[in-house]
């Protein structure tokens, strides 16, 4: 990082503040990390320097809904992302073998079965042609699916949880999907050392800087993992931008008691429409033998509210299909008279009209991910393959916002790559027109909505005095070009990008 004075000017064609007024300034003060002062005209000040003369600043990006950890990993191990067919997976998977072997297991990150020559799911026998010895787990892109060698099967079917719930399908072929999936991952996410952990919180944090995130909301852990939130937390004065985590547990003693304020995260309601889990009304379009899966009983999901309600903490569940949704808000329409602690729906994809006023009326956040829109999304997408004409009512980022819904913007790395950039893009671009926001309200998904979801509206997403000096200097005008490059990112007033 380098070293900058404590007091300091910033000065570039156009500073958006971002805050109510949407006051637009040339330069401000920067002592001591934070912002002092803003003008709107040249400042008669004799201090040092930085001058943007022909660009552009704004706040620093908030990324409301990553995987830290997995980011990372996705980084350190097999990325099957544009690989072609199963022959190349195979091939690919095969030159980390001595990672394996060092392990004792393999994780593959990103495997899109629609997108390979076969247009199928990886067969165990296949697997096992690359690797025999040691376990193999290779995700889907969403991480709802995945198959698995024998080796892993043979791991597995040592767990009595796993065997009471398996479907049988699963030992001949490999493939998992809802609970067995669920049961599988978890196990293999056990088997990773912390040394391997940490490299991977670092290795992500380094992406987020680079694409102009100096905030970064992260869901880690679970029920069976007690020690990657611990380890997360032990470590966060050493990383280079502030990280916010939801602890992914319905223990409200362990949170309380590592004095967390907020709970959740990718706890599942449902799964994906990828995996044709995600709970929705109806049948999926193209397997109308399935409708997906919910994951919790009512009476288990009002008890996990209820506790967290009690104890002050905020929560932040998994729903993507509409069955999901209404799940979440046939409970919190038991609960909730005010939703002051902000509780969220993370990703709240597929809803209709009725589902949208009822959201709106227990004042529920909304934590979206623009970009699965620029993925998936339109009527060519997956999405329209899954759910045939209801692609219309995913994302509908325009309606949230008009009837005053607080919508947060995210990646939900590595899903889809840290990148708030494409984020904004993706909610101007959404390919149903009715449902895209202006550069303004998407710049405002991740700066000033983003800490409004974390509680920090009173130090992060602004630029203006007594705020955190975290901002982004853009080539070009955010508020009328789409497409831009990130020239420098700034965090508590010191650079982070680039490093010279």
């Amino acid at each position: 990082m380098i070293e900058y004075p404590k007091t300091y000017l910033v000065e570039a064609q156009k500073i958006y503040t971002f805050d109510s007024e949407n006051t637009v300034g040339v330069a401000i003060l920067i002592d001591d990390g934070q912002v002092k002062e803003l003008f709107t005209t040249s400042p008669p000040l004799e201090l040092p320097k930085l001058k943007f003369s022909s660009n552009f600043v704004v706040p620093g990006f908030i990324d409301s809904h990553t995987h830290i950890l997995l980011t990372g990993l996705q980084m350190i191990f097999p990325d099957l992302s544009g690989v072609q067919s199963i022959t190349e997976i195979l091939d690919l998977i095969n030159t980390y073998r001595k990672l394996a072997q060092d392990l004792g297991f393999l994780i593959c990150y990103n495997f899109e079965p629609e997108k390979i020559k076969e247009n199928r799911y990886i067969h165990k026998d296949e697997l096992d042609h690359a690797i025999s010895q040691e376990p193999v787990i290779v995700l889907r892109s969403d991480v709802h699916s995945a198959s698995v060698n024998s080796c892993a099967l043979n791991m597995l079917s040592q767990t009595e949880k796993f065997n009471s719930t398996i479907n049988p399908s699963a030992y001949q072929t490999g493939i998992l999907k809802g609970r067995d999936f669920e049961l599988a991952y978890k196990t293999f996410f056990l088997k990773i050392p912390h040394d391997l952990k940490l490299q991977a919180f670092r290795i992500a944090l380094n992406a987020a800087t680079s694409v102009g995130i100096t905030t970064l909301v992260t869901m880690l852990g679970s029920d069976e993992d007690s020690t990657s939130c611990e380890l997360l937390l032990e470590n966060l004065g050493n990383f280079p931008i502030e990280v916010v985590l939801f602890y992914q547990t319905r223990d409200i003693k362990r949170v309380t008691e590592l004095g967390l304020k907020r709970i959740g995260g990718c706890i599942l309601i449902d799964g994906s429409f990828g995996s044709h889990t995600a709970a929705i009304f109806g049948n999926y379009n193209d397997r109308p033998e399935t409708n997906g899966a919910l994951y919790f009983l009512d009476q288990e999901l009002e008890e996990f509210f209820q506790a967290a309600e009690t104890h002050g903490l905020q929560t932040a569940v998994h729903a993507i299909g509409d069955r999901a949704i209404d799940q979440v808000l046939r409970v919190w329409e038991k609960l909730l008279k005010a939703n002051e602690l902000r509780h969220r729906i993370e990703h709240c994809e597929l809803v209709n009209e009725t589902l949208i006023t009822r959201i709106k009326n227990l004042g529920l956040v909304v934590s979206g991910q623009p970009t699965f829109e620029h993925y998936w999304g339109g009527p060519n997408g997956l999405y329209a393959k899954r759910l045939g004409s209801r692609w219309r009512l995913t994302n509908p980022f325009a309606t949230f916002i008009k009837d005053g819904i607080m919508v947060l913007g995210g990646s939900d790395a590595p899903i889809t790559p840290l990148n708030p950039l494409l984020g904004i893009k993706s909610a101007v671009f959404h390919p149903n027109y009715e449902a895209r926001i202006s550069l303004l309200e998407a710049y405002k998904l991740f700066t000033v909505n983003g800490a409004w979801g974390i509680f920090a509206e009173d130090r992060l997403g602004q630029l203006k005095p007594n705020y955190e000096a975290n901002f982004v200097v853009l080539e070009k005008d955010p508020l009328v070009f789409a497409e831009n490059t990130i020239k420098a990112v700034f965090y508590r007033g010191k650079k982070l990008y680039p490093k010279n």
